[in-house]
Parts: C-alpha cells; structure tokens; sequence
C-alpha cells in the first residue's frame, strides 16, 4: 500500500525502495544505502540528491562523510500542499488558457486540411472516410452533387462499383442523403433533385470524365472519374459553408 502511495506522489521504482530503507535504517552515507538497496552507487546519490532537492530527504554530515537521511514525513504533506495549491492555481488560469488554445487552434483552421485518395481502392477508401466522417461529427444529412450526361452513360463503369456498400451503410445509419443531378448531352443541361429512396447508383456512370460532390458537415469531397479516379476530401469550415450555401441554392431552384 505505501508503494502505490509514494508512487502515486511521484516517486519513480528506485525512489521508492530508497525511501523505505531510509525509513528503516535511518541517517546513512549513500554507499551503504546502495549496499542496502542493491543499486550501484552513482544511481543512488542520483536519486538521493533529487530526493533531498524535493525535501523528502534531508543531508547531513556525519565525521565529513555526506549521509542521506528523512528528519520527518510531514515533508510529505507539504509536498501535497504545494500540489493542490498550484494545480488549483492552474484551475483558476484554465479559462484564460483554453481561450488562447482555442484561438491558436482557429488560426490553424484557416489552412484547408487536404487529403487524396486514387485509383480504385482509393476511391472505395474515399467513401469509406466520407462515412467514417459523417458518423465522427455525428452528420445527419449528407448533400450529393452528381453529374450524369449522355457521353458519361457511354462509359461502362456504374457508380455502384464504389459506391453500393456505402448506399447501404448510410441507409442502415438512418443518414438523409440530399441527392442533385446534373444531367445533359455533353455538358450538364439541367438539374433534377432525387429523393434517396428512389435513388439507385446503378444508373450512375463513374467514367468518362463524371464529377460527383458530397458535402458532410465541415467536409467537402469531391470525386472524378476517367480513365482513372481520383478523389478529394477538403475540411475547412469557411469553405464547407459556401458549399452548403450553393446546395441551399440548389434545393430552392424548381
């Protein structure tokens, strides 16, 4: 029990055996408390002298020789005193700090956070971190912008190849998915807006040059495909808003 009560004040495994010899052999030099202890000397004045700095032990001097040993235990509850009295000091000072932290931390926030993901697994890793996202900050909604023109039907590569596992992840998570449609011959045309119960990827191509954006809080991914893909995740929360902004836009539009 007094092992796990001198360790819990902060003495390391040498400090503590050092302390119960003193205690029962009292005022000695160092080369016999090393004896005692089993360490070698060097190690034993080493962590005497830091114990003596902290006031556990006290030196004296004995026919010129330097002896360690412990006057009283009420160094101990000093010890604690000066503890308690500067953690409650730190106590009072931490609003004031977490302020400044904070501000720190903002000033950090203004540099977008970029991440890429390529090829096909990065791709299906892209949707997987858009997931692991969502359920981090805890998105109830997750906001799809995809375009789906006549050249894009063309390719022989549906979205669902990436996507279906993720489909049926947000649905089983009960997550809202907002989803727009950007559709057209060559070039985006027109916009339809799709409930997610009548969504199906499979229509969806993911090749010759498909752009999908979704947007899941404060982050922004953005994934194109073509001969290869290439996916981007960008967690900035001034941006994130003006996306947010556009898909409000987008939602009012008939």
């Amino acid at each position: 029990m007094i092992k796990d009560y001198l360790e819990k004040l902060g003495f390391n495994n040498k400090e503590k055996e050092l302390y119960l010899t003193l205690t029962e052999i009292g005022v000695q030099p160092a080369s016999v408390i090393a004896q005692k202890c089993g360490f070698d000397r060097v190690t034993t004045y080493k962590n005497l002298k830091k114990m003596a700095d902290k006031g556990f032990v006290k030196t004296y001097y004995q026919n010129n020789i330097q002896c360690f040993g412990i006057e009283t235990f009420e160094n101990l509850k000093i010890h604690l005193n000066e503890k308690f009295n500067k953690y409650s000091e730190l106590l009072e000072e931490f609003p004031m700090a977490e302020k400044i932290l904070t501000s720190m931390k903002e000033r950090e926030d203004l540099i977008p956070r970029l991440q890429i993901f390529q090829g096909e697994a990065g791709i299906k890793n892209f949707f997987r971190n858009l997931l692991e996202e969502a359920e981090k900050e805890n998105v109830h909604q997750i906001r799809m912008l995809t375009s789906n023109t006549f050249e894009e039907r063309l390719g022989d590569i549906p979205l669902s190849k990436f996507v279906k596992e993720f489909f049926t992840e947000i649905k089983k998570r009960k997550i809202d998915l907002e989803i727009f449609e950007a559709t057209g011959t060559l070039i985006p045309e027109a916009l339809h807006k799709t409930s997610f119960k009548d969504f199906d990827p499979n229509l969806l191509p993911a090749a010759k040059g498909t752009t999908s954006i979704f947007l899941a809080g404060y982050a922004v991914y953005i994934a194109c495909y073509k001969s290869s893909q290439i996916g981007l995740k960008i967690k900035h929360s001034e941006m994130s808003q003006i996306f947010h902004f556009m898909f409000d836009i987008l939602g009012k539009k008939k």
